[in-house]
């Protein structure tokens, strides 16, 4: 039997460590690839108006926070479907989204398992597109006056240091009148990847990265 001193058993045990992580990165970079490509092939990449969401600093690290306006659902907009089911505090949902004439897509409702495809089409809601997130407060037969509230898995931007830097210094209320859209790509299991986040410069959309290169004058 071979004996191992605790200096390479250490050293084994940092080798495995980085394998497992270098096998993670490679997983989440080719997981990346294929949602893009699959969303980009069957046109599952919406759009969704959203805010500063610390009203002192929305900006904090390397990353934007933001909040969006579909995380309060008037329970007036939402199909009959989504009603079926009590729903609890915190759990899983999936939300049916669906595009507006502004190409901003709004919740239209919600379920607590991810309908198939053929159920959709039966349904006459093959239209819309399902995304993953949590309720937060939600009644089995709510008031049109009623609201759901809700969370989603992508409110943090992440982008370099010196452009986050220099968004830190724009008021809460100067950063919501560019009217920022966060774009998606989604799976066909509901899970999204950032597209990107856009602005706009006057009369033009455009990324929230030129937007920074523009203000600050940087190549």
């Amino acid at each position: 039997m071979i004996k191992l001193d605790a200096k390479k058993i250490g050293l084994l045990s940092l080798a495995l460590a980085l394998f497992v992580q270098l096998v993670t990165a490679v997983s989440l970079l080719s997981y990346s690839h294929r949602t893009k490509v699959y969303a980009e092939k069957n046109g599952r990449i919406i759009n969704l108006a959203c805010r500063a969401y610390d009203p002192f600093s929305p900006f904090k690290g390397r990353y934007v926070r933001l909040s969006f306006e579909e995380e309060r659902i008037s329970s007036k907009n939402l199909d009959k479907e989504s009603f079926q089911k009590h729903t609890k505090r915190g759990e899983q949902y999936y939300f049916r989204m669906e595009e507006g004439s502004d190409s901003l897509w709004t919740v239209r409702g919600i379920r607590k398992e991810l309908p198939s495809e053929d159920s959709e089409q039966a349904s006459g809601k093959s239209k819309g597109i399902y995304i993953k997130g949590k309720t937060y407060h939600y009644m089995l037969y709510p008031s049109a006056t009623e609201t759901v509230s809700a969370s989603f898995p992508f409110s943090e931007y992440y982008m370099q240091e010196n452009f986050a830097q220099y968004v830190d210094t724009i008021s809460t209320d100067d950063f919501n009148n560019l009217k920022p859209v966060l774009s998606l790509y989604v799976d066909k299991k509901g899970q999204c990847i950032q597209k990107g986040l856009t602005v706009l410069n006057g009369t033009d959309r455009i990324s929230i990265e030129e937007y920074c290169r523009i203000k600050t004058k940087q190549p």
